[in-house]
């Protein structure tokens, strides 16, 4: 049996807002753009990401994240800020560079350097 990633899911309060940012973010194409719709994929050549309408507001910090890979990180992590991300932290560790960032409704995520410092 095999087994593989199929998407990753983040519930959002608004499905459009979020489909604006991550679409355009990695270059995605929505499976609908349908008024209503509450569970939307996001389809690209090598990733998919899915939004799911939640019902109630998410209080707590969720327990997965994506890591975005680059090999401009500032020119990328400029672009999302222009989309509507927001940087929270940048991390330079002996082996390892990534900027924490945060979508239009806080979702954590990360864009690290492709080559690390």
């Amino acid at each position: 049996m095999t087994i593989r990633l199929g998407s990753t899911v983040i519930n959002c309060a608004d499905i459009e807002l979020m489909t604006r940012f991550w679409a355009q973010a990695l270059d995605l194409t929505p499976s609908s753009t349908e008024a209503g719709d509450e569970f939307r994929v996001l389809r690209g050549d090598r990733v998919n990401m899915s939004l799911q309408l939640a019902r109630t507001p998410v209080s707590a910090r969720h327990q997965m994240h994506l890591d975005l890979y680059s090999d401009d990180q500032s020119v990328q992590v400029d672009r999302l800020v222009q989309l509507g991300a927001r940087v929270v932290r940048h991390e330079v560790e002996p082996d390892d560079d990534y900027v924490v960032m945060t979508d239009p409704e806080g979702n954590e995520f990360c864009v690290c350097a492709r080559n690390p410092l």
